[in-house]
């Protein structure tokens, strides 16, 4: 009888040591710190509109208004993000964004992650209490768009195999692409959580 071959067609992921992960708490801090920046911003906007504008501000200079505040979101939210530089909230929580290989994410990807917060089901705090029972502390949206918050100087500990995964969560089945880690590394990563809990 002929072997079955493993699909190995997603290629090799990089992962980290547990603690490396980014958990619930800093991720409050970080989405309470960038929507700060984010309305701070919008207030800047506002303001310089009315300073400079001779008159009330009208329709046109409104939706003008809301999609230069668009622009300054995607811009925070996609290219600052995922550069060196990093949001206010990566800064003051010490986290930065790769993808699974451990590359820095496309700005394309970056754009689908911020349309999956914006736009999807999955609301802010479902989507943050995933990271609370996630085995890489990771969120939903982090895991549909194949992105990885850890800290700042984290070290891959290892290399293993992308594949899909399947989870069951109110009555929703998720499907995404997840590092899979080796038996043993996963029995150890279990003990460790388990010993900190």
């Amino acid at each position: 009888m002929a072997g079955v071959s493993r699909d190995c067609s997603l290629g090799d992921g990089v992962y980290f040591a547990p603690e490396d992960y980014i958990g619930l708490r800093q991720r409050v801090v970080i989405f309470l710190v960038d929507a700060t920046v984010l309305l701070g911003v919008l207030f800047a906007l506002v303001f310089f509109s009315l300073f400079f504008s001779e008159d009330y501000v009208d329709e046109e200079s409104g939706k003008g208004l809301s999609w230069i505040w668009f622009a300054c979101i995607w811009f925070y939210l996609t290219v600052i993000k995922a550069s060196r530089l990093r949001t206010v909230g990566y800064w003051v929580t010490g986290a930065r964004i790769i993808t699974l290989r451990g590359t820095k994410p496309s700005v394309w990807r970056m754009t689908y992650r911020a349309l999956l917060n914006f736009y999807s089901p999955l609301n802010l705090v479902y989507d943050l209490l995933w990271v609370g029972v996630d085995r890489d502390r990771q969120s939903l949206t982090d895991r549909f768009a194949g992105t990885c918050v850890v800290r700042k100087r984290a070290e891959p500990v290892g290399r293993a195999e992308i594949h899909y995964t399947y989870y069951t969560g109110m009555s929703f089945l998720y499907f995404y692409p997840c590092v899979v880690l080796p038996r043993e590394t996963e029995e150890l990563v279990e003990v460790e959580l388990a010993s900190s809990t």
